[in-house]
This record gives C-alpha cells, structure tokens and sequence, in this order.
C-alpha cells in the first residue's frame, strides 16, 4: 500500500463505521512495513485516537450541462456547511445547513437522540427510528466523498506543520491516483441503484492540500479543489466544480454536549388517528379491525370492565 493510499483511507476518520465495514477496516488498517519516516505507519489507525474535538467542513460544488442539450442547458449550485462537536464520551452533535436557508441539528447524548429543523424546536426522537451515528457519518463526508470522484488522491509530502500544538504531515494534491472503483462484496445480493456520478465521472483538474496528524494519522485539515467531467449519452457532456474544506480544532477539549431543551410531540388528532371513524365508514360490526400504533395505548386508557354482581 503507498503512502497516498494509506493516507486516503484516513479521510473516513471522522465517522463511526457501521459493524459491517469492520472486517474491511481491519484489512485496511492491518500493520504494514514502515511508510517514509512515520513509523506510526506500522500499526492498526484508529480515528477514536483523536479524542474531543470539533470539525467544521464547506463543500461548494455546481453542476453545469452545455448549451448543446436539447432543453438549452442547466447549471445547479449549492453551499453546504457541517459542523460537529464530538465529546469523548462518545456524544456528540451536528449542525448542518446551507446557503437556501435549509439545514437541520442532531443531538446525541446519553443514549438519546434529538432533531429539529434549522428553524424549528427541538423533538426527542426514538432511537429505533433514527440512526445518529449514520447522520455523523453523511454529515462529515465532505472528503471521502471528494476522493472517491477523484478515484483516489495522489499526495506528496510538503513538510511538517503544528496544528492544535501537534506535529502534522502536510501534503500536496497533486492529481488523482486513478485507483479502480471498489469490486463489489459477493456474499449479499445485487442491488441495483441509480446511477452515480462517480462510476461515470472523469477527473480533469484536482488539486490542494491536506494535513495529517502525526501521531494518530488523523487528518486536520484539508482544502481540496477538482473539476469532474461527467460523459454524455448521445449529447453533452455533464460538468462539475467541487470545493471542499476541513478544519479540525478544540482538539482533547470537551465540547460539553448536552441535552437540548425540547418540545414533546404534538398530539394527533383523532382525524388523523383513525379517518374512517372520522369520517363514518368504520368497518362493519364484527369485522376485525385493523391494528395500529395507538392501539395499545388506547387499550391501556380505557376503564376496566367491571365483573357481574353475584345475585
């Protein structure tokens, strides 16, 4: 594995993998022969290394279709920008919105998860329907999702830096690596998704700097600038102008997450609850009904049945 290779894989630093990337991360990270001076080469990385620390990330991109196409060309843009606190502990929160007033905040501490809308009040949410870890992950994916359309990163060690009073490696970008998509796993069933742009996309222009920390292999910083081309079918080719940067600071200091003050859940109107009552075509009598979420609780507000009188 080259330096660039190993150093890329450190770009999913800032998310929890789910239990079914661990074998691969296992390959991935398994020891391996000295890579340059860095002897912290040799051993398994591990991004928990890092401890309490906030991340922010910017990603700007636009999309652009010639005025060729038939329908006289579209171009599309947007900003987004991440931010994570990450406890030590394991709690954390992300806030994530972007330049058309849109976005969202996810509070995960003690085991419970709160959400509210970039405007609105904050709502617990039960965590059998929500996946906090997985929102962290998507979040903060601003570089992996950069070094897959550019199939990879080549990098060339520029000097050391000090980020945060820690020794750091820094690296210029100085093309993409060219590496082969990833073979797919043959022990589950195909699935069929639509197409994505980096199955198709090719890298014309990548460049920029990224900054690792030395001890952990972490990556501090990164400020990374591509322009993908996307082949047209039959007509013009699709272009896209992606920017993304990551900084990285507060690193060991808690960044005291704590439980958001929240609304509870408005109450459902009985409408909505069940509409053919409503409305007046419930089912027949003796028809069985069907069950639903309320049903138990409705069960448990309805008085018990008395027992007959003895005569």
């Amino acid at each position: 594995m080259t330096r660039a290779a190993t150093l890329l894989v450190l770009f999913s630093l800032l998310s929890c993998k789910r239990s079914e990337d661990q074998a691969a991360k296992q390959r991935i990270f398994s020891p391996e022969e000295p890579i340059g001076a860095l002897a912290e080469a040799k051993e398994p990385l591990d991004a928990g290394r890092l401890g309490a620390h906030k991340a922010q990330t910017r990603v700007q991109f636009a999309w652009f279709r010639g005025p060729g196409a038939s329908d006289g060309g579209t171009d599309v843009s947007l900003a987004e920008d991440s931010s994570l606190h990450q406890a030590g502990s394991g709690d954390f929160s992300v806030r994530q919105e972007n330049d058309r007033n849109q976005g969202f905040e996810l509070v995960w501490v003690k085991g419970q998860v709160f959400v509210r809308g970039l405007f609105g009040p904050f709502r617990k949410r039960r965590t059998d329907r929500s996946d906090p870890e997985r929102v962290r992950e998507l979040a903060m994916g601003a570089l992996p999702t950069f070094d897959r359309l550019a199939h990879g990163l080549r990098l060339q060690r520029s000097g050391e830096a000090t980020v945060e009073g820690r020794r750091a490696i820094r690296y210029q970008v100085t093309g993409s690596a060219g590496r082969p998509p990833p073979a797919e796993r043959t022990d589950l069933p195909k699935l069929e998704y639509p197409v994505q742009p980096w199955q198709k996309e090719e890298p014309t222009r990548v460049a920029g700097t990224v900054v690792v920390d030395a001890q952990t292999g972490v990556a501090l910083a990164a400020d990374l600038q591509g322009h993908f081309r996307v082949p047209g079918e039959g007509g013009p080719a699709a272009e896209l102008d992606l920017h993304s940067v990551l900084a990285v600071s507060a690193i060991g200091k808690d960044p005291g997450v704590q439980p958001p003050q929240f609304e509870p859940e408005p109450s459902v109107p009985h409408a909505v609850k069940d509409p053919l009552r409503y409305l007046g075509k419930a089912p027949a009598p003796g028809a069985e009904e069907p069950a639903t979420e309320d049903s138990d609780e409705e069960a448990s507000e309805q008085p018990a049945e008395q027992p007959a009188r003895q005569r």
